[in-house]
């Protein structure tokens, strides 16, 4: 029996598990953290939980692209849909774009919102259909070639919404929805990324009860239940070459773990530094150390008293300016962008709700490398100055929330740092999705899955696509090219 050793236990990580258990190999999947998930895990506050990186999902029906997956890989979390007349409401000053499910229903709306921009959305509608239709494994469908992706990422979204809308307020909408879900400004974003999000997102969004975590434990279940093994606070130190290819992970116990095969579900900067040097071929060292780390957030976790049915069946991306490309701009305190969702509101923690605003790398960089951890009598291991930064922020972020909804009472409020998604989840600088997935770095400019090394394969967000599917179907790519795409696509057809 062949033995596959896989580093983290994220959805790309865990994905990668059940598919190669579902073939018959041995699998070891080594998580650094004490819970599984990456993203998808939460952390408590008194017996109630709050999500730090999963919020919803798409396209979770029969035949849909997540939908199949998690047929495919024989898990069934408990499913909680959205409200399909307006699942987000995009927020601008004087404008709520409530977006529904459905492509078709969403440029009606759209039309409604601006009629003179009609042609134009048709038009963008023609493109955002025959741009979907080139990735084969998110239609389930055999026949694209691969590079038929190649110009649709390297077409900036921002592009296509001059050429298409003379109003630039219908180009904030479109872009609106789509630039927080893979962060990535529209003067930057691939066309084919956004198409794609947007589209997995109008085929019906969903939230799973248990959040995150449930979705964690509900992959962990199926790896185990495949006679593989998830061994939590188990970090992987370095990875063993001879003779080109990868033997073994050594963990930073000094356990020296055999593989036949090494699916590495962490970051691609973070794989390099644990091969020999010299495993690795010089460009594709610099390559990958010159990659741009994608966008960062501050996350927000708040407990409130008061109505929360506004976000009972949607979520509220909320904007202060028309200008999406903007959204980076997050030097700034006044929190010109944030999103807030209410798993309170659908009986997921009393009182819970959850926000996110985008900041600045550079911002936090002067405590890059200081301990997350706590000193004894319960104090912040980070220095002052770091716990009055992050206050400062989730003071203005707080301030917008009490002036959207005044009537609520937030009676709880904690945030977490990019150097807090750092901690917990090792992806460089704490970027949310891992990669920039801009136009410069996808399409032929995408980190590859294979390096010199043979049987070594990466995985996650940083290789494919953002979010939790993305990841998900990274692994799908991965053995994939192990087993021959058309019979991965069937399969996922079938289920």
């Amino acid at each position: 029996m062949k033995h596959a050793v896989v580093i983290g236990a994220g959805a790309a990580g865990l994905t990668a598990a059940i598919l190669l258990g579902q073939r018959g190999w041995r699998v070891t999947v080594i998580e650094q953290h004490y819970r599984p998930g990456g993203c998808l895990h939460r952390f408590f506050r008194k017996g109630v939980g709050f999500d730090t990186g999963f919020h919803y999902v798409g396209s979770a029906r029969p035949g849909q692209s997540f939908g199949q997956v998690l047929r495919h890989l024989g898990v069934q979390p408990e499913l909680q849909p959205l409200d399909p007349d307006g699942f987000d409401v995009l927020r601008f000053p004087g404008l709520d774009f409530r977006v529904p499910e459905g492509l078709d229903r969403w440029a009606a709306r759209l039309v409604e919102a601006f009629p003179d921009q009609a042609a134009g959305v048709a038009r963008y509608v023609e493109l955002h259909r025959q741009c979907v239709a080139a990735y084969g494994l998110y239609r389930l469908d055999p026949g694209p070639a691969p590079e038929a992706v190649v110009p649709w990422e390297e077409l900036t979204l921002g592009q296509v919404l001059v050429d298409c809308f003379s109003d630039p307020r219908a180009r904030a909408v479109v872009a609106g929805h789509g630039a927080p879900l893979y962060g990535v400004a529209p003067r930057e974003a691939p066309f084919g990324v956004h198409c794609v999000v947007m589209d997995h997102f109008l085929g019906g969004a969903w939230t799973v009860r248990g959040g995150g975590d449930a979705l964690a434990q509900a992959l962990v279940d199926r790896v185990e239940s495949l006679g593989g093994r998830v061994r939590l606070r188990t970090a992987a130190d370095h990875i063993e070459v001879e003779g080109g290819a990868a033997t073994a992970v050594v963990t930073e116990a000094g356990e020296r773990l055999p593989a036949d095969l090494v699916i590495a579900g962490i970051h691609p900067k973070s794989v390099l530094a644990m091969l020999p040097e010299g495993s690795v071929r010089p460009a594709y060292r610099d390559r990958v150390e010159g990659a741009r780390s994608g966008r960062v957030h501050l996350g927000v976790y708040l407990q409130v008293r008061g109505d929360l049915s506004p976000l009972a069946g949607r979520n509220l991306y909320r904007y202060h300016h028309w200008d999406v490309d903007a959204i980076d701009d997050s030097a700034a305190d006044d929190v010109p962008f944030w999103f807030l969702t209410a798993p309170g509101a659908r009986g997921e923690g009393e009182g819970v709700v959850l926000g996110l605003t985008m900041t600045d790398a550079a911002r936090w960089a002067p405590w890059q490398g200081v301990d997350l951890g706590r000193r004894p009598g319960g104090a912040p291991a980070r220095d002052i100055a770091y716990e009055a930064e992050k206050a400062k922020l989730l003071q203005a972020f707080c301030a917008r929330v009490q002036a959207e909804f005044p009537s609520w009472e937030i009676v709880r409020a904690e945030a977490s740092s990019p150097l807090t998604m750092e901690h917990y989840t090792r992806v460089p600088g704490g970027a949310t999705y891992g990669h920039h997935h801009a136009v410069d770095q996808m399409g032929r400019y995408r980190l590859p899955m294979l390096t010199r090394v043979k049987q070594l394969v990466q995985v996650g967000q940083a290789v494919a696509m953002p979010g939790v599917c993305g990841a998900m179907m990274s692994a799908y790519l991965a053995v994939g090219g192990m087993v021959g795409m058309t019979t991965m696509i069937e399969e996922l057809r079938a289920a």
